[in-house]
């Protein structure tokens, strides 16, 4: 996906990325929208008949580009940007990249100061680089691109005393400690107060304050494959309340295994992971800092009370409505959850629900590349849809799961085997009788989000305005206990 290889180069060039919404032109039923990237200055604006193809188009004419320019980007990241003491040798178009992440190894603020000179034979493009303190000198070329070049090459020349690029690695690991790292941890030198959360199979998560924004916040470490660039370029596009929010990612070479006491599972994370791959990178993806308490523990906390709590029914119905409100808004950006179970869903550190673990998510496209995407057996069996072991499925697999989970936040299941005895019962909807009469409305709603095919279940909308009557209808029951009771 275009829009997540930009973002991925710009996080490895630390170059400055956002998007501006233009404006749209033409009647409603032709109308176009406009959509701009601006990466480092630079603009590149993309046409399309939504907002959301309008910024893919900026990000592939982004990327067009770059990569008929000096660096490219659709060349493995890791290798066009490595540190000039991992090198052997470097390629003549390729002095930026090195002075960027040169920058980066020295701590350093690397300015390029660029002008236009008038001759004889037209317009020459200029440009100088300023490496901290020290102004290098200036170098000319036929574009701002090549001139850019130059001069970052006339940089690297004077900085490793004109030396071939292989002496000059051999001089800079002269004396160098053998456990150093090459290149600083931008996780360790930005957050600090790293507290281990959880881990799962794609990852370890955690709490981290970053030292300027004197903030806490979520941070995720996975090795880079291809599902998880999937997740980055999801949780990018998407900003609702009910889901953890996204802020930015970043790749290193190494997997953080910082606390002690971690040692065991960071150790299993980092060779499982490094093993079938030498070169393997890592993504830390910076995301919202929700409650360590789970909706899983949320039930289980109910379900230990001795009776049933009177507040658990307006409390579930309305984390039930959050729920629904958050999936509602990943179905409209034409995406499919797939993992939707109690273990997923958080609490903000204001209470508010949130889904997260997008560790499964795909498209919700009906195109022959979306459907290929799609594997049976992904999800949690326990509240898999039973279309979801098959390919062909679309987003009605997430209302099943949040069927049974509606369920689970309002019938107290106190021991395992009572789970067992009503669980597979409740999945071919057939829930108890009690709760039938206890929560006849909830009941009706349910039933309708457990239907076996998955055409007859409700769209996440239509869910929503049911809970919002229900709510209205529970709301009125409890005015009226009131008045009866005064």
């Amino acid at each position: 996906m275009a829009v997540a290889k930009l973002n991925e180069y710009a996080q490895k060039a630390r170059l400055d990325l956002r998007y501006e919404d233009v404006g749209c032109d033409g009647l409603d039923h032709i109308r176009t929208f406009t959509v701009r990237a601006v990466l480092d200055g630079k603009t590149y604006d993309g046409v399309g008949k939504n907002k959301k193809e309008a910024k893919l188009k900026a990000a592939e004419n982004a990327f067009s580009v770059l990569s008929e320019g000096t660096i490219d980007p659709t060349e493995k990241t890791t290798e066009a940007s490595a540190a000039p003491t991992d090198q052997t040798s470097i390629p003549q178009a390729k002095y930026t990249c090195w002075l960027n992440e040169y920058g980066q190894q020295k701590r350093s603020d690397i300015r390029a100061v660029e002008s236009t000179r008038l001759g004889p034979t037209g317009a020459t493009q200029c440009c100088r680089f300023v490496v901290g303190d020290k102004e290098y000198p200036a170098a000319t070329g036929r574009t701002k691109k090549d001139a850019k070049e130059e001069a970052a090459k006339l940089v690297y020349h004077e900085i490793c005393g004109g030396n071939t690029t292989e002496d000059a690695v051999k001089e800079q690991n002269m004396g160098k400690s053998q456990n150093e790292p090459s290149i600083p941890s931008r996780f360790t030198s930005d957050f600090d107060s790293m507290e281990y959360l959880g881990s799962g199979a794609f990852g370890h998560v955690y709490k981290a304050r970053h030292t300027l924004l004197e903030r806490y916040y979520a941070v995720k470490v996975v090795c880079r494959e291809e599902k998880s660039l999937r997740e980055v370029g999801t949780l990018s596009e998407l900003l609702h309340c009910n889901i953890v929010r996204y802020y930015t990612f970043w790749m290193e070479d190494s997997g953080y295994q910082g606390n002690s006491e971690l040692t065991e599972c960071s150790a299993v994370f980092s060779s499982s992971q490094t093993s079938n791959n030498s070169s393997a990178k890592y993504l830390y993806i910076q995301m919202e800092l929700c409650d360590t308490k789970t909706l899983k523990e949320w039930i289980e906390e109910k379900n230990t009370q001795s009776l049933q709590d009177s507040k658990r029914r307006e409390e579930g119905l309305s984390i039930a409505q959050q729920i629904v409100s958050g999936v509602e808004y990943i179905h409209s950006k034409k995406h499919i959850h797939r993992d939707l179970k109690p273990e997923n869903i958080l609490f903000g550190l204001n209470g508010e629900v949130k889904i997260g673990d997008f560790g499964l998510v795909t498209r919700d496209d009906d195109d022959d590349d979306a459907l290929m995407e799609r594997t049976g057996q992904r999800g949690t069996t326990t509240y898999m849809a039973p279309e979801q072991r098959e390919k062909n499925y679309d987003r009605k697999v997430d209302i099943f799961p949040l069927g049974l989970i509606y369920f689970e936040l309002l019938w107290k299941l106190s021991t395992v085997h009572e789970r067992g005895a009503v669980w597979d019962d409740a999945r071919s909807q057939k829930l108890p009788e009690e709760f039938s009469l206890t929560f006849p409305q909830e009941n009706q709603i349910i039933e309708s989000m457990l239907h076996e095919k998955p055409e007859d279940r409700p769209e996440a909308s239509k869910l929503k305005a049911e809970m919002e009557m229900c709510a209205q209808t529970l709301n009125k029951q409890n005015t009226h206990q009131e008045d009866e009771t005064v």
